[in-house]
């Protein structure tokens, strides 16, 4: 069974943790200011959560959660490939939902391929080993 995004139950999760205000509305700038291990918040799938105090139980410790303070940590939460109890997990930590959260334009986005830092290295990647190999090629006939 395929792990479900966080963002297909985001009204279910709010109602469900009682305190928070499912109207509760955060910007990136402000997701941006808690980046410090007193005060650690980041957003996966629309949602912003307040780990500050669940640092320290992390059990991939607090240095991964700490990098992605202040952030997205969508991606990285899904690569790690968390369980439903994790997922279960992050509710009581919800403190509001993503101001502009497109669910459709963040799964567009994480369907596309990184980009080479390189610019045109595919072409490059594709020419240096067949010169590589004409010339092993060459010198092999010529000597």
């Amino acid at each position: 069974k395929k792990p479900r995004p966080c963002s297909e139950a985001i009204g279910a999760r709010f109602k469900a943790m009682g305190g928070v205000d499912a109207d509760t509305v955060i910007t990136e700038e402000e997701i941006a200011k808690h980046n410090t291990k007193a005060d650690a918040w980041f957003s996966i799938h629309g949602v912003v959560y307040n780990i500050s105090n669940y640092l320290e139980d992390h059990p991939g410790g607090e240095e991964v959660m700490l990098d992605r303070a202040g952030h997205d940590a969508s991606t990285d939460f899904e690569d790690v490939g968390h369980s439903e109890e994790a997922r279960k997990e992050l509710v009581k930590f919800a403190v509001g939902k993503l101001e502009g959260y497109d669910p459709a334009a963040a799964k567009l986005a994480s369907a596309k391929p990184a980009s080479s830092s390189g610019g045109g290295g595919g072409l490059v990647g594709v020419l240096v080993p067949v010169v590589l190999v004409g010339a092993a090629v060459a010198y092999r006939f010529l000597m």
